[in-house]
C-alpha cells in the first residue's frame, strides 16, 4: 500500500504546462473555469484504487463528479451544473461502472440529467475512489469502462457499551454563482450499534464567467436520509434509507432542463463470516420520478412548441459473494444482479392532445455470476484471474403518438420482436512483480462487454434522448444491435521512495461493435442511428509528486487518450484532450496552502459524423487553503480560476439555451473567478 498526501485543492505552477505544452499559451484566454471543486485530501493507492477524501472540503463541488478531474484518466462530461457524467479513459455514461455507497442508483432521465455521481450533494461526500486501469469482475455487473465508487458520510461506531453522539455540520459558499449549501450528519453509536439522520440543501444561481452569465445554469437540491448499522462478533449489518430531491435547474448543453427529480433508494448490506468463508451480500432498490421542461428556466418557445417530459425508473439490484483462502490467495464467488424499467412520456401543458410514448415499460435486467482468485504464484509475483458470465435481457412495451407522421414508426417497432437476450463473457488477468522496495511493476489483460442501453436499443422515434450525447442530433435505435466487446492490455510502474512517488500506466483497448450514432443511407426522419462500429482506444496517464522538504511538496497528474473508429476514417465523440494538473503546497503544523495550474491541451481530433467542433486549450490557476481552528472545527477557503480566464472545456458540449450570454450553437464555457469559503464542524 502506497499512502501519499495529495493536495487536490486549487491552484499553482503555471510554468510547466505552459513549457511543456506551448499551444496554451495562445488560446487561455479563451477559458472559462473548470469547476468549483476545490478538494484537499489524501490520495491512497491500494490494489489499484485511487481514493479522493473530500471530508475537509466538501461543500464546494455540487456533485462527485467534479472530483473525476483530480484522477489520472478521468474527467466529466458536464451537461450541467448537477449534471456530470463520469468519463474515464475516453469512455463514460453506462460504460464506466458507478456505484453509490455500494449499489447502482437508477437513473430516470433519459437523458441523463440525474447521472449516478449527482445522486450524493457535496456537503453529504466522504469521498471518491475510482479503480485505475482493468477493474475486476467482482467490482460490478458491467465494468467495460472501469468502476467508480462515491461514499456517503457515515457516523462511525464507538468504542464502548455507552452511546455517544457523533455528527458533522458543513457550510460552504461560493461567489461565481452565489452559491450556498448546507449539511448535517447527526447520529449516536457505541461498539455494536449506530443510529443516524442526514439533511443537506443547496442552492446556485446562474453561474457567471468572463463575458457574462451562463443562462439556465442555476441549481437546487435538498437530501435527507437515515440509517441504522450492527456489529458484534465477526457480523455487520447496514439498513439504509436516502430520498434526494432536485428542483428546478438548468442543463445549457441538452434540449431541456431539470423541472424536477425525485429519487428514493433502500438498501441493506451484510457481512461477516462463517467458519473459514467470509460473506457478503446486499439487496437494494431505487425509484426515480423525473421531469424536465423546455419552457421553465429558458425563453418560452411558444404554446406550439412547449414540451414536458415525465419519466420513470425503477431499479432493484442484489449481490451475494463467498471468498476464502486457497492456494496462497483468496478466492471470491458470486452472484449478482440488477432489474431496471423506464418509462418516459412527452407531452405540451398547451396541447393536451400532443402525446409520445417514448419508452414503455422499458426492461434491462442483468445476472451475473462471477469467480476471481487473488495471490501469490511465485517468488515476487502476484496475480488476479477473474471471470464472469452476464446473461442480459431486454424488452419493451407498444408505444404509440398522437402525431400522424409518427404513425409508421410506431407500427414498426409495436410489431417487430423487442426481447432479446445477451450472454456476455468478461475476464480479467493481471501479473504484478515486486521488482525492487520501491518500484512494482504490472501487466494485465481482460475482455470485457457491455449491452445495449434501453436507449439504444428502443429509441423508435427520432428523438434526442440519447443518454447525454448533447451532440444535437436526432437518433433512432436499434433492437438487432450486438454487445459491445472490448479486449485490452495495460501496463504499470508504481514507484515510491523517500516521500516521492510516479504512477505511470498505458493502455491499448480494441473494441469491436462500439455503439455509435452513424447517418442513414438515404432520406430518413432523424440524423444518426446507434449502430455498431469498430473503436480504438488507447493512451496513458500518470500521478506523481515529491516531497522537497517538511512543509513544501508538489504533486500532479497527467491524462491522455485517443480515441477513433476502425471502420472509417474518424474519430470517437466528446473525448477529452491532453490534460493535466500540477501543485504546490505548503503545509504548517495547524493550516496549509496549495498553488494549483490546471492545464488543457487544445481538442481537435473531433468527430465528423457528430459534427463536434474543435475546442482550445487553456490554463488556469487556482489558490486554496484551510486552517483548523481546533481539533474538530476546520476552516477553508480560495479562489479559482485566479486570473479569471476565459475557457470552454471540451467536455462541457454545446449550448442549447436561448437568451444567455453564450450564443446558441457555442461551446459552454467554464466558471469565471470564483471565492468560496467552507466551514466543517465535527463532533
Amino acid at each position: 500500500m502506497l499512502v501519499r498526501r495529495k493536495t487536490c485543492a486549487a491552484a499553482g505552477c503555471l510554468l510547466v504546462p505552459f513549457v511543456l505544452f506551448p499551444g496554451i499559451a495562445q488560446t487561455a484566454e479563451e477559458a472559462t473555469r473548470l469547476g468549483t471543486v476545490t478538494v484537499t485530501g489524501t490520495a491512497v493507492e491500494e490494489e489499484n484504487s485511487y481514493q479522493l477524501d473530500a471530508e475537509e472540503v466538501p461543500g464546494i463541488a455540487p456533485d462527485a463528479a467534479s472530483l473525476l478531474h483530480k484522477v489520472p484518466g478521468a474527467n466529466v462530461n458536464r451537461n450541467g451544473a448537477l449534471t456530470g457524467i463520469a468519463q474515464y479513459r475516453g469512455l463514460y455514461g453506462d460504460r464506466v461502472n458507478v456505484r453509490i455507497n455500494g449499489i447502482t442508483v437508477q437513473e430516470g432521465c433519459t437523458n441523463s440529467m440525474d447521472p449516478p455521481l449527482s445522486f450524493i450533494s457535496g456537503t453529504q461526500l466522504e469521498g471518491l475512489e475510482v479503480i485505475r486501469g482493468i477493474a475486476p469482475v467482482s467490482s460490478g455487473l458491467e465494468t467495460l469502462g472501469g468502476t467508480m465508487h462515491a461514499r456517503s458520510i457515515r457516523p462511525a461506531f464507538g468504542g464502548g457499551d455507552d452511546m455517544e453522539a457523533r455528527g458533522s455540520l458543513r457550510l460552504s459558499g461560493a461567489t461565481v454563482n452565489d452559491a450556498g449549501a448546507a449539511g448535517v450528519l447527526a447520529g449516536v453509536t457505541n461498539r455494536t450499534h449506530r443510529f443516524y439522520l442526514s439533511g443537506s440543501r443547496e442552492r446556485g444561481d446562474d453561474i457567471e464567467f468572463d463575458g457574462g452569465t451562463i443562462r439556465p445554469s442555476r441549481h437546487e437540491r435538498d437530501s435527507y436520509g437515515l440509517g441504522y448499522g450492527y456489529r458484534r462478533d465477526g457480523h455487520a449489518a447496514d439498513v439504509d434509507v436516502a430520498h434526494l430531491d432536485t428542483g428546478p435547474t438548468g442543463t445549457p448543453s441538452l434540449p431541456m432542463d431539470i423541472e424536477m427529480s425525485d429519487t428514493d433508494t433502500v438498501s441493506t448490506e451484510y457481512s461477516g463470516y462463517l467458519g473459514a468463508h467470509a460473506v457478503h451480500g446486499q439487496l437494494f432498490h431505487s425509484d426515480v420520478h423525473h421531469t424536465m421542461t423546455n419552457f421553465l428556466l429558458r425563453p418560452d418557445p411558444g404554446a406550439a412548441n412547449r414540451r414536458l417530459s415525465t419519466s420513470d425508473g425503477t431499479g432493484t439490484g442484489y449481490r451475494l459473494d463467498v471468498g476464502r483462502a486457497l492456494g496462497g490467495g483468496k478466492l471470491l464467488v458470486g452472484v449478482d444482479g440488477q432489474l431496471a424499467t423506464h418509462d418516459a412520456v412527452i407531452t405540451n401543458p398547451a396541447n393536451p392532445s400532443f402525446l409520445v410514448v417514448n419508452f414503455n415499460d422499458a426492461e434491462r435486467n442483468v445476472y451475473g455470476l462471477f469467480g476471481e482468485w487473488d495471490g501469490a504464484i511465485g517468488a515476487g509475483w502476484r496475480s488476479e484471474f477473474g471471470l464472469r458470465l452476464n446473461h442480459v435481457h431486454t424488452n419493451a412495451g407498444p408505444v404509440s403518438s398522437t402525431m400522424a407522421p409518427m404513425a409508421p414508426l410506431v407500427a414498426a417497432f409495436n410489431s417487430a420482436d423487442r426481447s432479446r437476450d445477451d450472454n456476455n463473457l468478461d475476464w480479467v488477468a493481471r501479473f504484478n512483480h515486486v521488482l525492487s522496495d520501491s518500484t512494482d511493476f504490472e501487466l494485465g489483460f481482460a475482455r470485457k462487454t457491455r449491452s445495449p442501453s434501453y436507449q439504444e436499443r428502443y429509441l423508435w422515434a427520432p428523438l434526442e434522448a440519447t443518454a447525454g450525447l448533447a451532440d444535437g442530433k436526432t437518433y433512432l435505435g436499434d433492437i438487432d444491435l450486438d454487445p459491445e466487446v472490448s479486449h485490452q492490455v495495460e501496463l504499470a510502474l508504481t514507484m515510491a521512495a523517500a516521500g516521492s512517488y510516479l504512477e505511470p500506466r498505458v493502455f491499448y483497448r480494441d473494441v469491436s461493435d462500439y455503439i455509435q450514432g452513424v447517418p442513414p443511407t438515404g432520406a430518413a426522419p432523424y440524423d444518426l442511428k446507434f449502430s455498431n462500429v469498430d473503436a480504438t482506444l488507447y493512451g496513458a496517464d500518470a500521478a506523481w509528486g515529491y516531497r522537497i522538504d517538511a512543509r513544501w511538496r508538489v504533486d500532479g497528474i497527467v491524462s491522455y487518450v485517443r480515441g477513433k473508429r476502425d471502420d472509417v476514417s474518424d474519430n470517437l465523440y466528446r473525448i477529452a484532450p491532453l490534460n493535466g494538473t500540477l501543485g504546490l503546497t505548503y503545509i504548517a503544523p495547524a493550516w496549509e496552502v496549495t498553488a494549483e495550474g490546471v492545464f488543457y491541451e487544445r481538442q481537435n481530433k473531433v468527430s465528423a459524423y457528430n459534427d463536434e467542433t474543435p475546442s482550445a486549450g487553456y490554463a488556469l490557476m487556482n489558490l486554496s487553503g484551510k486552517y483548523r481552528i481546533q481539533q474538530d472545527l476546520t476552516l477553508s477557503g480560495g479562489v479559482g480560476n485566479v486570473f479569471d480566464r476565459r475557457y470552454a472545456p471540451h467536455l462541457a458540449g454545446i449550448n442549447r439555451a436561448a437568451g444567455s450570454d453564450v450564443p446558441v450553437g457555442v461551446r459552454v464555457p467554464g466558471e469565471g473567478r470564483n471565492f468560496y469559503l467552507a466551514l466543517q464542524l465535527d463532533w
